[in-house]
């Protein structure tokens, strides 16, 4: 005869015992995906390094009621574009690279190759004189158009993290709200520390931020970040 089936408890205690009190995802960036904005590696590992010292797990263990689930984990998911194939906008903190294009002193040549390229059609090119104009309201900061320009007329301008907030899936899901702006890779891990704290400091019963940010109201997240 074989080893008896486990039970669904001794599967449980089993997953329980394996959690850290938190979930870190990332995309292929790191593996060299031509979509990348940003080299995100050591901003990860900073990251790991905060949460591992935050010691959610303990946290957890005695605030939630019960046996420790995923969802119970604190969730950060970095994207190193807006392709977001990490899915950044359904966890608890979502990073999402972005680089947005300057306009150089260097004559276009008016191929319009990237306009061809921009898939949120956020370009536009004046032929007299040839100029790009972008569409800062449709433009994501893939930064496509960039690494394609040939007169680098295109020139990386602003470059950083979009951060997105309270998004979760379950009964009731919702999509992270994202603050306004981009956030340098020090200023990103300082509010992802603020916002532990805050989640630390409001999760009773081991209720998600998602949760938190909608009794507590927005705002008042914010003015605790400084924001």
């Amino acid at each position: 005869m074989g080893a008896p089936k486990p039970s669904y408890k001794d599967i449980i205690n089993k997953i329980s015992k394996s959690k850290t009190g938190y979930r870190l995802k990332h995309c292929f960036g790191v593996d060299g995906c031509p979509n990348r904005v940003m080299e995100s590696r050591n901003l990860l590992d900073k990251i790991k390094a905060l949460l591992e010292q935050k010691d959610l797990k303990g946290f957890l263990e005695k605030h939630v009621k019960g046996e420790i689930r995923i969802h119970h984990e604190f969730s950060i998911t970095l994207s190193d574009c807006p392709n977001a194939c990490s899915q950044p906008q359904i966890v608890d903190i979502g990073l999402i690279a972005a680089t947005y294009p300057d306009i150089s002193d260097s004559a276009c040549k008016g191929g319009g190759a990237c306009v061809e390229v921009c898939k949120e059609d956020a370009i536009q090119l004046l032929e007299t004189p040839n100029m790009p104009i972008i569409d800062s309201m449709k433009c994501l900061g893939c930064g496509q158009c960039i690494k394609i320009c040939p007169s680098h007329t295109l020139v990386e301008g602003e470059t950083g993290y979009r951060i997105l907030l309270g998004g979760k899936l379950g009964r009731h899901p919702q999509l992270g709200r994202e603050l306004n702006g981009l956030f340098s890779p020090e200023d990103t891990l300082n509010l992802i520390d603020k916002t532990l704290d805050f989640y630390m400091q409001e999760s009773k019963d081991g209720e998600r931020l998602g949760e938190l940010l909608n009794s507590r109201g927005f705002d008042v997240f914010l003015n605790t970040l400084g924001i």
